[in-house]
């Protein structure tokens, strides 16, 4: 989770595989603890959170047999745009060489440990920028 200036608030613990992002959302329990005002942009990986959270617009998707509208696709782009913080914040933490290599290390919870120090130094690079 970040916020509009990109600083990194939140990050769950990391799992092994594919995982879907609304199941590991769900077992964290973060969602029920974030106020009704605050408004949740999330991708289309989070379908079903708008249930949990109110507050939360989610881009449409298209069918082959429903394409979307000009409204749509102008909503789409608008919340797309919005979401690009995160997307940048991802980034900002993916410049450490560690966050994009593979880790053979075996220790216990050492990937969560590169997260939260990758996490922490990129929130003091955006503090000293």
């Amino acid at each position: 989770m970040t916020d509009e200036t990109r600083r990194v608030g939140f990050v769950s613990q990391s799992k092994n595989g594919r995982r879907h992002d609304k199941r590991l959302l769900d077992k964290a329990d973060i969602v029920r603890h974030i106020p009704p005002e605050i408004t949740v942009w999330a991708d289309t990986g989070f379908q079903g959170i708008n249930k949990q959270h109110p507050n939360t617009p989610l881009p449409q998707k298209a069918t082959r047999k429903t394409p979307l509208s000009p409204e749509q696709k102008q909503e789409n782009k608008l919340i797309s745009g919005i979401r690009m913080t995160v997307e940048h914040a991802i980034a900002g933490i993916k410049r450490l060489g560690c966050m994009t290599q593979s880790l053979r290390n075996r220790r216990p919870f050492i990937d969560d440990t590169f997260m939260l120090l990758s996490t922490g130094l990129w929130n003091f690079h955006l503090k000293m920028a």
